[in-house]
């Protein structure tokens, strides 16, 4: 198994400025340190940061009761209670979470390269009844000895429901950059999501024409200034509900929208459901 470590590089150290006073996790140390092929995590942590880290394994993740960010060299992804992200084997990435009362369960293991779709890309998905309790399932594993055959074939089930859920995947993430003129922009962006940004000021303020922050989100991110700041505001909103959040007007307007409609569609958009109908589906 070939992995990679480093400390966190300073550009990277906005993502987790929230979480400065959060617990560390060397998942490079829990990696090293596995004595199966597989390795099956359930913790309640709360407020955590770990590691950058890689492996050949690839890793379902599942959140409950809070929201937790991953982050790899091309994006940050969040993933709302009661969701799942799947990290395709030698992705280089890091995961966090500013909330109390997370409850993380993960699990590692090899991939059939004959599944391109676990192979491609981190995707953010719905967890249906069914993986949910297969997820919990392997709690048991870290509770009493482990028949690795048997271990095995289940996993191989797991893997095998995976690219169905797979397919659900909704698109709350932003892509990521190096840029340190951009880095700082859509630093300042998450920092201020609760407040209007024209993208004049903005562009004044940081010492570029229009144009050419224009072309600089195009370029660096693929992504126009007014769907960052979209993506960024919804994601905000999802946390903000596992928060305890409940009406929408006031959430809208905690995310820097005036039009209640406008967030709704925008909601709609990215999450597949109206906020209120999304609202009323984590609190029964």
């Amino acid at each position: 198994m070939v992995l990679i470590f480093e400390k966190l590089r300073k550009e990277d150290y906005f993502l987790f400025a929230s979480a400065m006073y959060s617990q560390p996790i060397s998942c490079s140390s829990i990696i090293e340190q596995a004595t199966n092929p597989f390795i099956s995590f359930h913790q309640q942590l709360g407020c955590f940061h770990s590691d950058w880290h890689q492996h050949e394994w690839g890793q379902l993740m599942y959140a409950e009761k809070g929201c937790l960010h991953v982050s790899s060299q091309e994006k940050q992804v969040l993933i709302p209670g009661w969701y799942g992200v799947w990290i395709p084997p030698n992705t280089y990435h890091a995961s966090w979470s500013t909330n109390s009362q997370l409850h993380m369960r993960a699990i590692c293991f090899p991939v059939d390269a004959g599944k391109p779709c676990l192979c491609r890309t981190i995707a953010v998905f719905p967890v249906s009844t069914l993986l949910r309790e297969m997820i919990r399932y392997t709690e048991r594993w870290g509770q009493e000895p482990i028949h690795e055959a048997q271990a095995t074939r289940f996993l191989q089930a797991l893997e095998d429901v995976l690219p169905g859920e797979v397919e659900k995947s909704i698109p709350v993430c932003l892509p990521s950059t190096r840029h340190p003129k951009l880095l700082a922009i859509t630093s300042y962006i998450q920092e201020n999501l609760a407040q209007p940004i024209n993208f004049l000021w903005l562009s004044r303020e940081f010492g570029l024409s229009a144009r050419s922050l224009s072309r600089l989100f195009m370029h660096e991110l693929g992504s126009s200034f007014s769907t960052y700041c979209k993506i960024a505001r919804i994601m905000r909103a999802l946390e903000l509900i596992e928060m305890g959040y409940d009406n929408v007007a006031q959430l809208a307007t905690a995310v820097g929208y005036e039009s209640m409609a406008t967030f709704s569609n925008n909601f709609l958009a990215l999450c597949g459901q109206r906020p209120l109908l999304y609202i009323h589906s984590k609190r029964h």
